[in-house]
């Protein structure tokens, strides 16, 4: 009887891991369409919305996807069942961060065109790297840090928006030089940023060990607070002044730039963090696939080397 149920213990075993790795296969595919595509979801914000509006919006979002995703499997009160206030003091100092990154981000990609902001976008990466060496003393290999430098030599080659043919030519931006050499700042700040505050989760995550569903509505609690109070002046002369120029249209950008974040969570779950690798190079190329498209031509050299390298890289 003993091995029968052992047997029995295996198969179920066998068929939650293939269930799991199902799952992960079609967030990977849904992961790789949101990050190829967010970029050119920006035609549906209106000139003048308040930025520090669209990253509440997100992390609102994210709240109700979370919630409802975990009402859903059945798992919101075991993900719960240990949670105290000294833990999700560790969400703090990321959530602030990350809510700064989100702020420069969607200045970034209002200013140049899509497959820049996605490349320049990896240079996320780097800063990672550093502080996990840093916090932990995570060593990268030969490799890796060949294609850390890589991802370096990209960011230069796009820091004036991927040749002459760029956004300020031909594309959707009208944005300047002067606006262009801003919004790249923009990102390649937010990628620093980046980097800080996946180290700090990681060492949250690891002294607390919360639930990624979990410490993902603690961060948004952090930072909803935050950002309205970084808004307050205005607020308080007109709250409808907040989310001014917003219509439907406006909530495709927040809700799939929250879907994302859940994805990643989703991927790294039942996948591991190397798929989520896997669909980032999925999502530069559908971003490079689709700019060619939208513009109607092939990418500049500059942008398409830029582009290959990214994705060798990443890869």
């Amino acid at each position: 009887q003993d091995r029968v149920t052992m047997v029995a213990t295996r198969r179920a075993k066998r068929a939650a891991s293939s269930a799991s790795k199902k799952t992960g296969y079609v967030f990977c595919l849904l992961l790789a369409a949101q990050y190829g595509l967010q970029p050119f979801l920006k035609v549906f914000i209106a000139d003048g919305v308040n930025k520090v509006s669209l990253v509440l919006g997100t992390e609102l979002a994210k709240v109700l996807i979370g919630v409802v995703g975990m009402l859903l499997d059945g798992s919101l009160a075991s993900n719960f069942a240990g949670w105290n206030p000294r833990g999700a003091a560790f969400a703090v100092i990321p959530s602030l961060i990350y809510a700064a990154q989100n702020y420069l981000l969607v200045f970034g990609y209002q200013s140049m065109d899509s497959i820049t902001f996605n490349c320049l976008n990896q240079s996320k990466l780097v800063s990672t790297a550093l502080c996990l060496y840093l916090l932990f003393g995570t060593k990268q290999s030969v490799v890796q840090m060949v294609a850390l430098a890589g991802l370096l030599v990209a960011g230069v080659m796009l820091q004036d928006g991927g040749g002459d043919g760029g956004s300020s030519s031909k594309g959707k931006s009208s944005s300047s030089d002067a606006e262009l050499a801003v919004g790249v700042a923009a990102v390649i700040a937010a990628s620093a940023l980046s980097g800080v505050a996946s180290a700090a989760c990681q060492y949250a995550m690891q002294r607390i060990g919360t639930p990624a569903h979990v410490f993902t509505l603690e961060m948004a609690f952090v930072a909803i607070p935050a950002l309205l109070v970084s808004q307050a002046g205005l607020i308080a002369e007109d709250p409808a002044v907040l989310f001014r120029g917003w219509d439907a249209r406006t909530l495709i950008p927040v809700f799939a730039s929250a879907f994302g974040g859940i994805c990643v969570g989703q991927v790294t779950k039942n996948l591991g963090g190397i798929a989520k690798g896997f669909a980032i190079v999925g999502g530069l190329v559908l971003t490079g696939l689709a700019q060619g498209v939208q513009e109607g031509r092939w990418l500049e050299t500059r942008t398409l080397v830029a582009l290959v390298l990214v994705v060798s890289c990443v890869w």
